[in-house]
C-alpha cells in the first residue's frame, strides 16, 4: 500500500471570504394555541410530566409529514423561534398540531375539534436575514454558529442538491429531499430505488442517500459541513418477521412519496416519514399506521395514501407513485426477514422460505470520495471548499504488540458441549491455534485435561443436557400471567443449574455450546443465554457462548478446511475466539505496555458509563497499573455505601447482583464526585485518564469535555457549570496536579461526528492534491492537540477495492459487505510539561491492537474495550 503523507477528510468548510446570505423565517405558536393546549393537557389523567410542560417531543413525528420548507421544530411553544423554515408555511402545520393534540395532549377529550380550533389563529411568520457562512467563536476558538445556522444550512444544502441532482459514477441521479429532523440534519435520497435480487433469491430495494450535518473540532475555527454517504434499504417481498426494539410492539419506519405533491402540485420531489405498528406475529401479523398518522395522512395527501397492511403483504406494488396514490417504502432494519416466492404449484404445500435483505450496507472509499468531489463542485458557488488535508503525525512511539501473558498463569476452562464436532473443534483451537500441548499419555475420558505451553490450561468437559435448552414459553392469554409463568420457569432452570454445577473454589471460564437466537425464535422457545449470564457468575464461572459446529461440507465443495481436518476454517476460528474470550474474563489479559516517552510507565484509568436494561446507569472505574492486574470499582449507592476496588475478574459477579446502579438524572453530583476520585488529584503518580466524550461531556457532568469549552491544559473539574462564564473558577494547570494527563476520545459512531478519511497523493511544489487515493492507517494530525487514529483494513474485509456501489448498472455490487475503518478522535486535553501530544496520542491509538483475546483492531484502546465488554453482564 502506498504511503500517504496527506489525508483528505470528507469535510467541506467555508472559504475565508465567503458569504451565504439567505432569508429564513421563524414563528412561535399563537398564544390561543398554547393556552388551549395547556388547559387540555392539565386535565389529562396519568400525565407523566408537569402540567406546564407539553409533550412537544412527540410532535416531531407529525412534523416529519410536513412541508419540506420547515427546517426545525423546538420544544418550547412560546419560543419566538419555535419553528424555523426557509419560507412561510401555512395550513399544514396547524393540521399536524391538531393531530398531535388529539393523540398526545388530550386523548381524553375527543369532543374537541382541534382542526377548527387552531385554524382560527394562523401562524405569524417573521422574516430574518442570515449569513450562513459567518459565525462567532467561543473563547477557545471553536465555532459558535448558533441555532439558525445549525438548522438552516443543512436544509439549504439538501434543497440545493435535490434541485440540481448529482452525477455519480457516470450516472445522473435525481434526488428526493428527506423529511425534517429535530436535530437539524437533512437527508437527500437518490432515486428511484434499485431492485436487487441476489443469487439466493433474496430481493429488496436500495438507494444511496446523503446526510448533511454540521460538526466542530476543539480549537479549530472552521465549521465543518459533513455530507455522509449511506444506504437506504427497503422491502420488496412480503414481510415475515420484524424484530421488536424495547418493550413495546415492533415498529417500522415508512417513507412516502407523491409525484403530484402532498399539498400542491408544485412541490419538489420529497419524502415524508411516518411509521407503522406491527400487531400480531407471523402470518397473523397486521400493520397499522401509528396513532395519529392515519388522520394526518388523510389531511395532507391529495391523492390516496396506501393501506399499511398492503405494504406488509405486497410492498413492490406500492413502490411507485401514481397520480391517484402515494408510493410507500418500508425501511429495512437489521433482523427483518421476508418470504421468498414459492415455486409454481407448491403454494400451501411446503414451508415458505425466508431471507433477509440482499443489499449490504456500507460503501467503499472510492464511493465516499466520488460523492465528496461531486458535492465540492456542486456546492462551490455557495462558498464551500474541501477542508485542508491532514498530515501524518511522525512519532517515535510505534505500534504496540501485546506482551506475552506470564507462563506461570494457570486457567481453568469448562466446555459445556453436547456435539462431538464442537468438542473436537475446541480441541483443535486449544492445541493448534493457541499452541498448547496435551498431556502424554492422554488423560482418561471425562477427566480434567491439562494443556501446557505459553500458559497452562486445565479443561473440564461437562454435558449440561437440557440445562442449555430453550425455555418453554407460556401459552396463557393474559400477559401478566404469562410473564409470571415464564419468570418461574427461568427461576426453576437457574435452581437446577446451581444444583448441577455448584460454586467452584477457583474461578473458571466456561464455553457453552448454544444455539443462536434465530433457532429459539423459530422453535418458539426462550433464549437461555441471558439466564446463563445471570446465573453462572454467582457460581464462580464466566460465560462465553458458541453456536454448534456444523456438519462437514459435502465432497467437492470449495470451502477451505483447516489443516488436514474436515472442519471449516471459519469454525476453528470461531472456536478459538470463544476460548480466548472466555479466558479474557478470568484474567488472560496482557500487561500494560509503557510509553517510550515515560519509561516508568503510566497508570491508566477510565470511567465507563453503562446503561442497564432497567434504564438505570452503572458507572465503572477501571484501572490498569504497570505490573499489576486490572481492577474495577463501582460507584457507591444506598444499598452498597462502600464499594472497594476489586479485581477486574470479580466485576461480572457484582454486576449481575445489581450493584452500582443509579438513576443518572438524580445522581449527577455523585457521579461527578466519582469522576474526581478517578482523577486522583492529590497523587503524583504518572497517570492517564481516558475520557469518552459521548457519555461524560453532559451539561450536568463534565461540560469541559465539550468542543465549545475544552481548552488544552486549562482544566475545569467535573460538575463545573458554564451557565455563567464570568463566575468560572480559575482553570487548573498541569503544575497543579503533578503526573495527571487527560485524553478525550470521540468515536465515529458518536452521531457520525467524525468523517471518512483517505490517503491522497500530494504535490509539495504546488501544495495541491493530485489524482488518486488510497487507504490510510496510523495517526493523522489535525492540530497540535487533536489527532485521528485510523486502524488498518480488517482482514475479514475481502471486497476488491475497485468495487463501486454507486453504479446502478452493476446492482450486484450492492451485495458486497464493506467496512471502512473509521477514525478515533484523540484530543490531548491535559498534559504535563515536556509531554509530546503526538507521542501520547499514538500510545493510546496503538493500544487498540494490544489484546490477547483477539487479533482484530478494536474501536477503543484496551482499557475502554475491556470495560465495554462488561456490558453483557448487565442483566
Amino acid at each position: 500500500m502506498p504511503a500517504y503523507s496527506r489525508q483528505q477528510r470528507m469535510v467541506l468548510v467555508f472559504d475565508r471570504d465567503a458569504h451565504l446570505l439567505v432569508e429564513g423565517h421563524t414563528a412561535t405558536c399563537p398564544t390561543p394555541w398554547t393556552r388551549q393546549l395547556q388547559a387540555a393537557w392539565a386535565t389529562l389523567p396519568r400525565r407523566r410530566s408537569d402540567p406546564g410542560y407539553l409533550p412537544t417531543s412527540s410532535l416531531t413525528p407529525f412534523a416529519q409529514l410536513l412541508d419540506p420548507r420547515i427546517s426545525a421544530i423546538g420544544w418550547d411553544l412560546s419560543d419566538p423561534a419555535f419553528l424555523r423554515a426557509t419560507s412561510p408555511v401555512g395550513t399544514s402545520f396547524h393540521l399536524a398540531v391538531a393531530a398531535w393534540a388529539a393523540i398526545h395532549v388530550a386523548p381524553h377529550r375527543p369532543e374537541i375539534d382541534w382542526d377548527d380550533l387552531l385554524a382560527q389563529h394562523p401562524l405569524q411568520w417573521q422574516p430574518h436575514s442570515y449569513d450562513l457562512a459567518a459565525h462567532q467563536h467561543f473563547t477557545n476558538a471553536t465555532p459558535n454558529p448558533g441555532d439558525p445556522v445549525y438548522h438552516l444550512l443543512p436544509t439549504l444544502l439538501a434543497e440545493h442538491v435535490a434541485h440540481h441532482g448529482l452525477r455519480l459514477a457516470g450516472h445522473d441521479y435525481s434526488a428526493w429531499l428527506g423529511p425534517t429532523q429535530s436535530d437539524g440534519r437533512r437527508n437527500v435520497y437518490f432515486g428511484p430505488p434499485t431492485l436487487l435480487t441476489d443469487r439466493h433469491g433474496a430481493t429488496g430495494y436500495y438507494t444511496p442517500y446523503i446526510t448533511f450535518h454540521l460538526e466542530t473540532t476543539p480549537n479549530d475555527p472552521d465549521l465543518h459541513v459533513h455530507a455522509d454517504l449511506h444506504m437506504a434499504r427497503f422491502a420488496a417481498l412480503p414481510c415475515a418477521y420484524v424484530p421488536r426494539r424495547g418493550k413495546g410492539p415492533a415498529n417500522i419506519t415508512v417513507l412516502l412519496n407523491s409525484e403530484s405533491g402532498f399539498l400542491t402540485s408544485q412541490e419538489r420531489r420529497m419524502l415524508v416519514q411516518t411509521s407503522v405498528t406491527v400487531q400480531g406475529h407471523g402470518d397473523d401479523a397486521r400493520w397499522r399506521w401509528s396513532p395519529g398518522a392515519s388522520k394526518l395522512l388523510a389531511l395532507l395527501s391529495r391523492p390516496r395514501y396506501p393501506d399499511p397492511d398492503q405494504l406488509r403483504s405486497d410492498p413492490a406494488v406500492l413502490a411507485k407513485s401514481r397520480k391517484d396514490s402515494v408510493a410507500a417504502y418500508a425501511v429495512h432494519s437489521t433482523g427483518m426477514t421476508y418470504y421468498q416466492p414459492q415455486p409454481p404449484g407448491t403454494e400451501g404445500t411446503t414451508r415458505r422460505k425466508t431471507a433477509g435483505h440482499p443489499a449490504e450496507p456500507g460503501y467503499q472509499l472510492i464511493d465516499h470520495l466520488e460523492v465528496f468531489d461531486a458535492l465540492a463542485t456542486l456546492l462551490a458557488p455557495l462558498g464551500l471548499i474541501p477542508s485542508q488535508p491532514t498530515t501524518k503525525a511522525k512519532t517515535r512511539e510505534k505500534a504496540l504488540h501485546p506482551e506475552d501473558v506470564s507462563p506461570e498463569r494457570h486457567y481453568e476452562l469448562e466446555l459445556w458441549t453436547a456435539s462431538p464436532r464442537t468438542r473436537e473443534a475446541l480441541h483443535y483451537a486449544i492445541t493448534r491455534k493457541l499452541g498448547l500441548a496435551p498431556p502424554s499419555p492422554a488423560t482418561p475420558p471425562n477427566e480434567p485435561t491439562t494443556y501446557t505451553g505459553p500458559f497452562t490450561l486445565t479443561v473440564h468437559h461437562r454435558d449440561p443436557g437440557d440445562l442449555v435448552g430453550g425455555l418453554p414459553r407460556s401459552g396463557h392469554d393474559e400477559a401478566t400471567v404469562r410473564r409470571s409463568e415464564e419468570r418461574k420457569t427461568a427461576a426453576d432452570r437457574a435452581q437446577r443449574i446451581t444444583e448441577a454445577f455448584p460454586r467452584t473454589d477457583n474461578l473458571r471460564a466456561v464455553v457453552v455450546e448454544l444455539e443462536g437466537k434465530d433457532f429459539f425464535q423459530r422453535t418458539c422457545q426462550g433464549d437461555p443465554k441471558t439466564l446463563l449470564k445471570a446465573t453462572l457468575p454467582t457460581l464462580g464461572r464466566r460465560v462465553q457462548c458458541m453456536q454448534p459446529v456444523s456438519a462437514p461440507p459435502a465432497a467437492g465443495t470449495k470451502q477451505k478446511l483447516f489443516e488436514d481436518t474436515n472442519h471449516r476454517n471459519g469454525d476453528i476460528e470461531r472456536a478459538t475466539a470463544s476460548v480466548l474470550d472466555a479466558l479474557r474474563q478470568v484474567g488472560h489479559i496482557p500487561p500494560l505496555p509503557a510509553p517510550r516517552s515515560i519509561p516508568g510507565g503510566l497508570e491508566l484509568s477510565t470511567v465507563w458509563l453503562s446503561k442497564a436494561p432497567d434504564s438505570r446507569h452503572v458507572p465503572l472505574l477501571i484501572r490498569m497499573r504497570p505490573g499489576q492486574e486490572p481492577t474495577a470499582q463501582l460507584m457507591p449507592t444506598a444499598s452498597h455505601p462502600h464499594e472497594p476496588e476489586l479485581p477486574f475478574t470479580q466485576l461480572p459477579e457484582a454486576l449481575v447482583a445489581g450493584r452500582g446502579r443509579i438513576t443518572l438524572a438524580k445522581s449527577h453530583q455523585a457521579v461527578n464526585d466519582f469522576l474526581i476520585q478517578a482523577l486522583a488529584l492529590d497523587s503524583t503518580t504518572d497517570r492517564l485518564f481516558l475520557a469518552r466524550a459521548a457519555v461524560l461531556r453532559g451539561r450536568s457532568l463534565w461540560p469541559w469535555l465539550q468542543d465549545s469549552h475544552l481548552t488544552p491544559n486549562a482544566l475545569q473539574l467535573p460538575g463545573t457549570s458554564y451557565d455563567q462564564p464570568a463566575n468560572l473558577p480559575t482553570a487548573r494547570k498541569p503544575g497543579d496536579h503533578k503526573g495527571l494527563r487527560i485524553i478525550r476520545l470521540r468515536e465515529a459512531t458518536d452521531r457520525d461526528a467524525l468523517p471518512q478519511l483517505c490517503g491522497i497523493p500530494w504535490n509539495d511544489d504546488t501544495q495541491a492534491r493530485e489524482p488518486g487515493h488510497g487507504r490510510y492507517s496510523g495517526l493523522a494530525r489535525l492540530s497540535d492537540t487533536v489527532f485521528y487514529g485510523i486502524n488498518p483494513r480488517s482482514d475479514q474485509n475481502q471486497t476488491p477495492l475497485a468495487i463501486s456501489k454507486l453504479d446502478p448498472t452493476q446492482p450486484q455490487n450492492a451485495t458486497w459487505s464493506i467496512s471502512n475503518p473509521r477514525p478515533l478522535e484523540i484530543t490531548t486535553a491535559f498534559l504535563q510539561e515536556g509531554d509530546e501530544p503526538a507521542e501520547l496520542a499514538m500510545y493510546v491509538h496503538a493500544q487498540r491492537r494490544t489484546h490477547a483475546h483477539t487479533d482484530a483492531d478494536t474501536q477503543w484502546p484496551a482499557l475502554i474495550h475491556l470495560a465495554e465488554l462488561m456490558d453483557e453482564y448487565l442483566i
